[in-house]
């Protein structure tokens, strides 16, 4: 049997009004603050202005969570006398994300210090695959322009991996603003108040890490672990940030995260991840400080997760780097 043209044109017509119903929803959260990323925003906010101050040459250590506990801009800047600012937020807003925002506050004559969880050399341009539901609250409630700026298909991939249940959060929202809360929905620490003038995390001592934590937690193996792929699709995205920083006259150090040790971590593929990691820095005439051995540390020095060190290991770690990156500091507008 013939089935009639007008069936396929109704068939058309009707997912062309389902798919305008989801985008206009879409398009109305736009911009719509929520609770959740609160945090990330406000922290975010305090390091730019922060960063915005420093007329002269200044080094920002650049990676997630991972580098707002684990270093110390306090003790960089105390030692050298360098103006240093930790930019440091969350690993869950992926590789483009946080360099995109070193890219507004990074100047001529910058020396910026990347300190990346190795799980962000693994994830490039936004996909459905990699993108965590922390991002996307993030940039659709806090950073419409960089929604925005993504290519056709990042936008799709956005739109089609948001939840129905955001969405009507969303919508909930623009109708009654959520009501501040009291305590950060990540714990206590998790305030933009225990940020300090240079950007570091305060209050996360060993005397006040949660009860609740386990020591299990903190030792899950990463991707380091395992190795990378063959093809990382963070390295596009790093390489095209180190040539925008050259072009633009802003130095770029790498140095390894800080991790919990585990005894795989002294076997082959995690030997060939840090090589991998080198050898890609070296390709872009990118020092790395340091060896990957020394950012492998016990547990009794992690705070609350695998990648957050105590206040009093951070200090020490950062004593540790300052060894291979104060000679960088001393001509701090001089670019290699």
């Amino acid at each position: 049997m013939k089935i009639p043209w007008k069936f396929f044109a109704a068939l058309a017509a009707g997912f062309v009004l389902v798919m305008g119903f989801y985008a206009t929803r879409f398009f109305l959260i736009l911009g719509v603050p929520t609770e959740s990323s609160r945090w990330c925003s406000e922290i975010y906010e305090k390091k730019r202005l922060a960063a915005e101050k420093i007329t002269a040459p200044k080094l920002l250590l650049v990676g997630g969570s991972g580098t707002l506990f684990g270093l110390s801009a306090t003790e960089i800047q105390k030692q050298t006398g360098f103006p240093t600012i930790n930019y440091g937020t969350s690993a869950a807003l992926d590789t483009d994300y946080i360099l995109s925002r070193v890219r507004q506050v990074a100047k001529p004559g910058d020396t910026v210090l990347l300190c990346l969880e190795y799980e962000l050399y693994v994830h490039g341009k936004l996909d459905r695959a990699t993108a965590t539901d922390i991002f996307i609250d993030y940039i659709l409630s806090r950073d419409p322009a960089y929604f925005y700026s993504l290519s056709p298909l990042e936008k799709w991939n956005v739109f089609m991996t948001i939840s129905s249940q955001r969405v009507k959060q969303g919508l909930n929202n623009r109708r009654r603003p959520e009501r501040r809360a009291d305590t950060n929905i990540y714990g206590s620490v998790y305030d933009s108040k225990f940020i300090n003038e240079w950007g570091d995390q305060m209050n996360h001592s060993l005397a006040s890490r949660p009860a609740s934590v386990k020591i299990s937690d903190i030792q899950r193996k990463l991707v380091f672990g395992d190795g990378l792929p063959e093809h990382p699709a963070g390295f596009e995205v790093i390489t095209s940030f180190c040539e925008w920083a050259r072009a633009n006259h802003i130095r770029v150090l790498a140095t390894f995260p800080n991790i919990c040790q585990r005894p795989e971590y002294n076997q082959p593929p995690s030997q060939q991840t840090a090589k991998t990691i080198t050898d890609f820095f070296t390709s872009l005439d990118v020092p790395v400080l340091g060896d990957y051995t020394e950012s492998i540390l016990p547990p009794d020095q992690f705070y609350d997760t695998l990648y957050h060190l105590t206040d009093e290991a951070s200090i020490v770690r950062t004593q540790r780097l300052l060894k291979h990156l104060a000679p960088y500091l001393k001509n701090g507008n001089r670019q290699n």
